[in-house]
């Protein structure tokens, strides 16, 4: 029996892991060739609006509002209050947004702010829709670097989605690696499918979308991952979300402990969620000819890079000699996408340095597992994540 179960135990650690690596492996080549994208004119003309969807974010609304202004004071900055029992409203109002509350039980979730955004922004003129997290700050292009790429005909944008770390106090070794994976996730990988002609992904945070691919693709999305569900139907169709590299938005980190447990938990089982939901259109897809969306299929897929390693380490111990060589070669795919990560951040040594306490974080991450697959299975309802960042 035993003698049985070890081969199907490593073929099952391939087949679980393989989404993964082959995501790290693209993401390396295409950062090898990445170069800025150069397009021509298209002659669109451009009216954004960017929508800003909050829930009970009275404490960070008013920063994320100014950021925004002192980007490009001329775009209008539309808040959706949505479902809120605290002063979203009135402090994204005092700090120079246009408000729309939103109250209705029956409506949850990210989802649903976004479309009555685009709706009223819609209504006012605007034939694109810049989408910001009502936590974050952008850099000073963004709106003006989203607007380009739009006007040379982008159907929808992606910028540097990014973590921050607290801007007071000392970092914690298992913060800055959090920032880390995040950045390897949310930027490097993106910017290597980008490179190499693919999609570079929807992250929920620094996006934007033409008002033509919102009429081609309606923002139906409403699982706890709306954003990357609905970069799956973007990929169906043949539409490639363009990379922004210049541009940057930064969202605060959570709290350690429960808070941080909470949010991971919520990140992956999301993407369980939407791979459930999706596998068998982005399939349709490929056999349709659509051979692009198979990376998405192997976005959609991909676990979580720590359990992956978890999963290498497990293959390094079965007496199976084929499934340790895939486990090397793995292991110096993840080292070289860990490295590079750390090269493209502001301080690669302290993120390299940060990988000492990398076991801790692997034990932290395994510990989750359990609300991981309780969240694949959640609705989309608003959840506020308290933040390490002092909030003014």
């Amino acid at each position: 029996m035993l003698h049985f179960a070890i081969p199907v135990l490593a073929v099952a650690i391939i087949v679980v892991s393989a989404p993964l690596f082959l995501d790290l492996a693209l993401a390396l080549v295409g950062n090898l060739v990445h170069q800025p994208a150069a397009h021509a004119a298209s002659g669109n003309r451009i009216h954004m609006a960017v929508i800003v969807p909050a829930h009970d974010e009275e404490q960070m609304i008013a920063r994320t509002v100014a950021s925004l202004l002192a980007a490009d004071n001329a775009t209008p900055v539309f808040v959706v209050a949505h479902n809120c029992s605290d002063r979203t409203a009135a402090e994204a109002a005092r700090a120079g947004a246009r408000v729309l509350e939103l109250a209705n039980a029956s409506l949850l979730g990210k989802g649903a702010a976004l479309r009555h955004g685009f709706q009223a922004a819609a209504a006012g003129g605007a034939n694109a829709f810049l989408i910001v997290d009502a936590d974050s700050v952008v850099s000073a292009n963004l709106i003006a670097a989203t607007r380009a790429a739009l006007e040379q005909g982008a159907p929808a944008t992606q910028c540097r989605y990014e973590l921050e770390l607290p801007s007071s106090g000392p970092v914690r070794p298992m913060a800055r690696l959090r920032v880390l994976a995040f950045r390897g996730m949310n930027v490097l990988r993106a910017r290597g499918r980008a490179a190499l002609g693919f999609s570079c992904g929807l992250f929920g945070n620094g996006f934007a979308l033409a008002a033509g691919t919102l009429d081609q693709v309606p923002f139906t999305a409403d699982s706890i991952a709306e954003d990357l569900e609905y970069h799956t139907k973007l990929a169906c169709l043949g539409l490639r979300v363009q990379w922004v590299e210049a541009a940057s938005v930064y969202a605060p980190l959570s709290h350690p402990g429960k808070a941080r447990a909470q949010q991971e938990a919520r990140w992956s089982g999301g993407r369980f969620g939407v791979a459930r939901l999706t596998t068998l259109r982005l399939l349709a897809a490929i056999l349709r000819g659509r051979v692009r969306v198979a990376e998405t299929l192997a976005e959609v897929w991909s676990i979580p890079l720590s359990m992956g390693i978890l999963s290498l380490i497990a293959a390094a111990f079965l007496p199976v000699y084929w499934v340790r060589e895939y486990a090397a070669i793995c292991a110096v795919i993840t080292l070289i996408y860990v490295f590079e990560a750390a090269l493209i951040g502001n301080n690669p040594v302290r993120d390299l340095k940060a990988l000492a306490v990398a076991p801790l974080y692997l034990a932290w991450k395994a510990a989750i597992t359990p609300l991981v697959l309780i969240q694949s299975r959640r609705n989309a309802a608003w959840v506020r994540t308290r933040r390490e960042t002092p909030e003014p």
